[in-house]
């Protein structure tokens, strides 16, 4: 049959006979598509209709026999996928190539029949329903193993992401960020559980609203049936509400709608998870409100954030029940969560509890010596004050230098427990306010005192018996003035040793050098004769007394002072047996330094430069500078502050200090951000 005959007879069929066929009812789930010669531009006549993707669209291709496979090769070079158009061909001809068997669903030799028209009608679509329910369902079963695949990722990635944060608050927002972000959910809320007066209460911590930025305040409701929250609680129940505003009298629950009218906002559908820990015991509930969904792209997984909920209409058409499936996959959330919760709470509490310890123990270690009562804790703020300074430098040489959060904590650690190897140290050695010991200073003055009476003594003993000589008066009298006057000069003399005894006693801030004096007040007592009552010479002044004069700074000679620079390496063994996380271990090292100068002049290693850790140089200012503005330590005199700067300068232009740091510390005011007083005993600040 040639194609314009075809074509008559198509038209024939289809505009006359087909009117009086009810081959499909106005109502079915179908529609019906003919295509019949000539057959111009196939592609656009595919492409043109506009078939309705929510039903079966079956397509008659009305071909002649040896045209078949041209026609067919040209079809199936379209894609009709976005229409859904399911082709079947019928066949006019005497015959038909094998190869399209399975397409074919009738052949004809010269003409079909109305009767003949209206069955391959009805068998087009019903092939092509048949095809449309396969490919929907298709689709569905893709679509849940998508939403599987998709929740199960999900909950691998909340695991991680919760497993992560450390931060308190920063962890609840995580966990009501990613469960609105899974559910679809437009606002959300989360509750913890605490304890006040032996009353459980739920506080509300946190809030967040995709559509709009609500402002919220933390509060607390008893954790009771009375509200929507308090009843998950209590109950652990998972409620899922299509609709709050429609419970009724006979729902377990009712809704509390002041939120609403006070921020013009529409709650609607609601998903309530209780967050139970391992003991079984609730420790606070998620709340999700408003699950959103696409309309024009149902799977779409960004629901929650892409679709903004502005009017009243929003909420009628974009906010839908939360699935089914939501409540066991946020009870996974919810167990995952309230693991975090608990890890971050027990890690929290370890920690709170460690720093106690170390307070506590550095509080006791420090009362022993009135004098450096709250030392360490002083060097430790001005350590925090300086590393946040150097953490908001945007030039200069350290701009590029940042402390984290858990380097702090380490500096901070390092700080406290700097000085704990003092625990080691000879008491008498740790509390020597002078150059002698109070006892060894007694001695002298005595032995000092003694020595004044016998001469004073030894010279009335000579007056008196240059009295009793039987020579001339005048020459008697000439000779006791000249004692009397050597007498009075002994005893001045004897009195300046005192004195300048007590003077040198004195420890002095800045190095100076004594040994002459010393030396001279040492051959001046040994001119002077001195016996015991056993008539025995008497040593007043001996080289204990002159090592410990001649020091030339601080109260302390050579063997103290190596002593109690031990210190430090006590401190470092000590220090390194607290078995520290990794991220700690470098706090015995940092604590260990703190007495290294930057020329290699320090203890206990002699360190220089950059071999120095930057946190250790940071505590010598800072332990320095509170030893310097002491006004009660008993081995030297109170400074001024201005005083106390400039010594930093100069022993920053010596090298001995890091100059960026002593700079950063003076220009920042560093020495103006903390108490001096702070945790001093009272008998310290007295």
């Amino acid at each position: 049959m040639c194609l314009e005959s075809l074509r008559l007879m198509c038209c024939v069929i289809i505009d006359n006979i087909l009117k009086d066929v009810v081959a499909i009812p106005k109502d079915s789930d179908a529609d019906i598509h003919y295509i019949y010669p000539p057959y111009n531009d196939l592609p656009g006549i595919l492409y043109s209709i506009q078939a309705d993707p929510g039903r079966c669209n079956a397509v008659v291709c009305i071909i002649p026999s040896d045209s078949c496979e041209g026609i067919k090769a040209i079809i199936d070079g379209v894609d009709t996928t976005e229409n859904q158009l399911y082709v079947s061909y019928v066949c006019v001809g005497n015959t038909c190539n094998s190869t399209m068997m399975q397409d074919i669903i009738a052949l004809y030799n010269d003409s079909i029949s109305a009767g003949e028209f209206e069955f391959v009608t009805q068998k087009a679509t019903f092939i092509a329903r048949q095809h449309f329910e396969f490919k929907n369902l298709s689709r569905q079963h893709i679509h849940q193993l998508e939403d599987t695949q998709r929740d199960f990722d999900a909950l691998i990635n909340i695991g991680k992401a919760l497993s992560i944060e450390k931060n308190p608050d920063r962890l609840l927002k995580l966990i009501l960020h990613l469960s609105k972000t899974i559910t679809g959910a437009d606002a959300g809320s989360i509750y913890l559980v605490e304890e006040i007066n032996g009353n459980k209460l739920l506080r509300f911590k946190h809030s967040h609203t995709f559509s709009k930025d609500l402002p919220y305040e933390e509060f607390t409701i008893p954790m009771d049936k009375n509200s929507i929250a308090g009843y998950v609680a209590v109950t652990q129940q998972v409620l899922n509400i299509p609709d709050v505003y429609e419970l009724g009298p006979d729902d377990p629950v009712s809704f509390n709608s002041s939120f609403d009218k006070a921020h013009n906002y529409r709650s609607k559908s609601m998903l309530v998870v209780p967050m139970v820990n391992h003991i079984n015991k609730t420790i606070g509930v998620i709340q999700l409100i408003n699950s959103k969904e696409d309309i024009e792209n149902t799977y779409n997984g960004d629901e929650a954030y892409s679709i903004k909920l502005e009017c009243e209409a929003d909420f009628e058409k974009k906010v839908v029940p939360f699935q089914k499936r939501y409540e066991s996959l946020m009870e996974a959330v919810a167990s995952q969560a309230a693991i975090a919760i608990e890890n971050n709470r027990m890690i929290r509490q370890i920690q709170e509890q460690f720093e106690e310890f170390v307070r506590a123990s550095v509080t006791a270690i420090e009362s022993r010596d009135v004098a450096t009562s709250g030392h360490s804790f002083r060097v430790a703020d001005v350590c925090m004050k300086m590393a946040q300074a150097i953490n908001d430098e945007n030039s200069g040489p350290f701009a590029t230098t940042t402390f984290t959060d858990t380097e702090l904590k380490e500096l901070e650690y390092a700080a406290l427990l700097h000085d704990f190897g003092k625990v080691y140290i000879d008491t008498a050695i740790f509390l020597k306010s002078h150059k002698l010991y109070p006892k060894d200073l007694e001695n002298i003055l005595l032995k000092l005192e003694y020595l004044y009476r016998y001469q004073q003594l030894k010279y009335a003993m000579a007056i008196f018996n240059e009295m009793k000589k039987e020579t001339e008066f005048n020459k008697r009298l000439t000779h006791v003035n000249a004692l009397e006057d050597e007498r009075d000069d002994v005893l001045h003399k004897i009195l300046v040793a005192r004195q300048k005894v007590i003077e040198l006693n004195n420890p002095m801030v800045k190095e100076v050098n004594v040994e002459n004096e010393v030396k001279n007040l040492f051959a001046m007592l040994q001119s002077l004769d001195c016996y015991d009552v056993e008539n025995n010479a008497m040593e007043i002044f001996n080289d204990y007394y002159i090592k410990n004069l001649t020091i030339k700074r601080g109260s302390l000679n050579d063997d103290e002072r190596h002593e109690i620079e031990s210190h430090v390496v006590h401190t470092y063994n000590f220090v390194s047996k607290i078995p520290w996380p990794p991220e700690f271990a470098r706090i015995p090292e940092i604590a260990a330094k703190h007495h290294e100068k930057l020329d290699g002049t320090g203890y206990p290693y002699g360190l220089k430069g950059d071999q120095i850790p930057l946190q250790a140089r940071i505590m010598a200012l800072a332990d320095i500078f509170d030893a310097l503005i002491a006004t009660d330590r008993p081995y030297k005199p109170p400074i001024t502050l201005e005083q106390a700067l400039n010594i930093l300068q100069e022993e920053a232009q010596k090298n001995k200090l890091d100059k960026d740091l002593v700079t950063l510390f003076i220009d920042k005011k560093i020495y103006q951000q903390f108490d001096r007083n702070a945790y001093r005993t009272k008998t310290a600040v007295q």
